[in-house]
């Protein structure tokens, strides 16, 4: 099975899975109906159809897209020292994964 997204006005308006999109277009011939695949990206509901391409959902509101990588980009790069990050939008910076070491319990 494969999905497919259904394109209105540039935009996905539904996903649909089938097994071909020949079978897609006989069941729903005025619908325009693009393939999920790895060239055009995940099919969010909602989101732009840029040659193509499926846009990603905006993940911050302080990113911005890059649409010769076709990626949201953080205001500032995250840190190149192979330790984990997460983004903290109010503070609008790359914040340090620390573990925490996990509660002993005694026997």
């Amino acid at each position: 099975m494969t999905i497919f997204a259904i394109v209105k006005d540039k935009k996905i308006s539904n996903n649909l899975v089938a097994e071909s999109l020949e079978i897609l277009q006989l069941l729903l011939p005025q619908e325009t109906i693009v393939e999920e695949t790895e060239l055009t990206g995940f099919a969010w509901i909602g989101s732009d159809v840029i040659d193509g391409k499926f846009k990603p959902p905006k993940p911050f509101d302080s990113w911005s897209f890059d649409s010769k990588a076709f990626v949201w980009k953080a205001p500032i790069a995250m840190p190149k020292d192979s330790k984990p990050y997460y983004w903290n939008e109010s503070e609008l910076a790359w914040v340090e994964i620390i573990p925490s070491e996990p509660d002993e319990t005694p026997e």
